[in-house]
């Protein structure tokens, strides 16, 4: 007999205005004297009463298996207090009507990691909408002259498109970000006839802070890429990258990409690459074909600065003289107006992206383009209250909560359990259902969840958020049943150095009960002569598997070369499913993942206690 072992408590949803009316009266007789006759008064048509607001209907009873589920799921939360006792531990679980099925301390302010993008992603839905496309513009201070003359300055104005990107960007540092193609703009100027400008090219983002970082946001973040300087225009995702193609003669190498507009042909900076990182199959599928140039990546310190020395670079690479240097600015008077323009994807596309992979920089972004879409003004005072604007609209309480950044990368962010939930509930419950579900990463499937539970009950079921930081786990979102049934979940722990790897065992847990609920599955304590098999997890494959502990440790999926990596540490780790413990297993066989259970204990001895304290529990679906 086969069947799926859990770790803890696994292991453990009046009048009618068309109606007759009465004939009229007759009217009255004329009056004796002309000086009485009056007109008579029109008759009044009664108001009809306003209808009375129909209110929702009752929801549906909870189904039979609910209280069972509670038991369990009180069970292994209580398992996991105790045996994480000293961390900051927040946890709720509703169905989809909103009913409390397990909670501990859900109203208690904690640090959220990474699941603070999916506020900043429903802001940006709210306030935008999931079609809406952020542009970039060139002005001028002058009008192009017949014989192609600009006398004076280009301006390039961005309007907050954190997916404005080189062509050199998008084919060798990150090809599977989102790209608004910068080189485009450039070849629409030379389509207009410009073939020389006396001026600088400047960079403007009006409406936007100066470039700063977050407060809350620690220096390492910045060596380690994992923040950036945010501004309303910006290029490369916040950096400036130089492509060297060491092969070439000195004189080829004056004219290939060079980002920073540094042609100095040094051999030292060619022996500066960028490793790829990631398995070596995903390498191998990166490097086919390609003869791959030397790289040096560095942080923009004003993105408004690189994006205009960028569009130099690439105006002189079509033969168009520029006399003078790229400059940043703040206010400038530009006589010609949309010169060239080009639109980003979809704001859909760039959120699918940013929440799947967690990249920091666009929902960082897009907090800020929120901010100036509410306020007419952004930085991050502003736009932490524009998204609270936001959640306003969408009726859900945000007290306590504090976003100081758009990425959950701030030591200053605060959020609840509750505010997740509810947050995750009101978006699969609204008009922008599919648009939400679009944007998750789905459990065994895709994004930051791509290997983790696969050939388990919660695959495919799950669509969720995580969140990573050294001293930080956190997951939320929803289980998903074929009937449209729903579980809304948020499982939080701060201050988790030393048990990271259980508060990640109590999340799978909760996603695999709940994912079995809504399945109907045979949920049970194991029966002597069951087959128990065992898959490794320990605290080091579980650092492995959410990031390094000694900086942001915040999860990528095939992220920038050099930094975010090939692929995320996530998705090298060992995965707590049947396939990955034995390749040839049923995935109805029955699977114990406790890798603290006594490996030569004998079965008729009874099950021993999970890591979290309690008993096992046997799932068969």
């Amino acid at each position: 007999m086969t069947a799926l072992v859990l770790v803890g408590a696994l292991l453990l949803g009046a009048c009618s205005p068309d109606g007759d009316a009465p004939a009229p009266a007759s009217p009255p007789e004329a009056p004796a004297s002309p000086e009485a006759a009056r007109p008579a008064e029109p008759e009044v048509a009664p108001v009809p009463a306003e209808p009375e607001s129909v209110p929702d209907p009752p929801p549906p009873p909870p189904p039979e298996s609910r209280d069972r589920l509670v038991a369990q799921l009180e069970l292994l939360i209580a398992g996991a207090v105790e045996t994480l006792d000293g961390a900051d531990l927040a946890v709720l679980v509703t169905d989809a009507h909103g009913r409390e099925v397990a909670a501990h301390e859900a109203d208690r302010d904690v640090l959220p990691a990474s699941t603070l993008k999916i506020v900043t992603a429903a802001a940006a839905l709210t306030t935008l909408g999931a079609d809406h496309r952020l542009r970039t513009r060139v002005d001028a201070t002058a009008p192009i002259g017949p014989d192609g003359t600009l006398d004076g300055d280009l301006v390039l104005v961005g309007s907050g498109d954190p997916t404005l990107a080189t062509p050199e960007y998008g084919r060798w540092i990150y090809p599977a970000r989102p790209r608004t193609p910068l080189e485009s703009l450039a070849d629409q100027l030379v389509e207009a006839g410009l073939r020389r400008v006396t001026g600088n090219v400047r960079g403007i983002a009006p409406g936007y802070a100066d470039p700063v970082g977050a407060e809350g946001w620690r220096p390492s973040y910045f060596a380690d890429f994992d923040a950036r300087y945010i501004s309303g225009l910006t290029v490369d995702g916040g950096l400036a990258t130089s492509i060297r193609w060491p092969h070439l003669d000195a004189e080829r190498a004056e004219q290939v990409a060079v980002s920073d507009g540094d042609t100095d042909t040094d051999t030292e900076l060619d022996r500066v690459s960028i490793p790829l990182i990631g398995t070596r199959e995903q390498i191998e599928e990166r490097l086919a074909g390609l003869d791959p140039p030397l790289a040096r990546v560095e942080l923009a310190p004003d993105p408004r600065l690189q994006a205009a020395r960028e569009l130099r670079r690439l105006l002189v690479e079509r033969e168009v003289v520029v006399d003078g240097e790229a400059h940043a600015a703040r206010r400038l008077a530009a006589h010609e107006r949309g010169l060239a323009e080009v639109a980003s994807p979809p704001l859909v596309d760039i959120l699918r992206f940013a929440v799947q992979r967690s990249d920091n920089h666009l929902t960082d972004h897009l907090f800020h383009v929120v901010g100036r879409e509410r306020t007419g003004g952004a930085g991050w005072e502003r736009s932490e209250r524009a998204v609270k604007a936001a959640l306003d609209e969408l009726g859900v309480d945000h007290s306590g909560a504090a976003f100081a950044d758009g990425s959950g990368l701030s030591r200053d962010d605060r959020v609840t359990a509750r505010l997740l939930v509810d947050l995750d509930r009101t978006m699969w419950s609204g008009e922008q259902t599919v648009t939400w579900a679009s944007l998750q990463a789905v459990m065994g499937e895709s994004g930051t969840l791509q290997r983790r539970l696969r050939g388990t009950p919660a695959a495919g079921r799950f669509f969720g958020k995580t969140g990573t930081l050294s001293d930080v786990l956190s997951l939320s979102g929803a289980v998903v049943g074929d009937d449209g049934s729903r579980y809304h979940l948020a499982v939080i722990g701060n201050d988790a150095e030393r048990g990271r790897w259980l508060v990640r065992t109590l999340m799978d847990e909760v996603v695999l009960l709940l994912a079995a609920d809504v399945q109907q599955c045979e949920v049970r304590q194991p029966a002597v002569g069951d087959d128990v098999r065992m898959a490794p997890q320990d605290a080091e494959s579980d650092a492995r598997a959410d990031g390094d502990e000694g900086g942001a440790g915040d999860e990528g999926d095939e992220g920038e070369a050099g930094h975010e990596g090939g692929a995320s540490a996530e998705d090298e780790a060992p995965v707590d499913d049947a396939a990955d413990a034995d390749p040839d297993a049923d995935v109805d066989a029955d699977v114990d993942v406790d890798a603290d259970a006594d490996p030569d204990g004998d079965v008729d001895a009874g099950p021993p206690a999970g890591p979290l304290g309690v008993p096992p529990v046997v799932v068969r679906c």
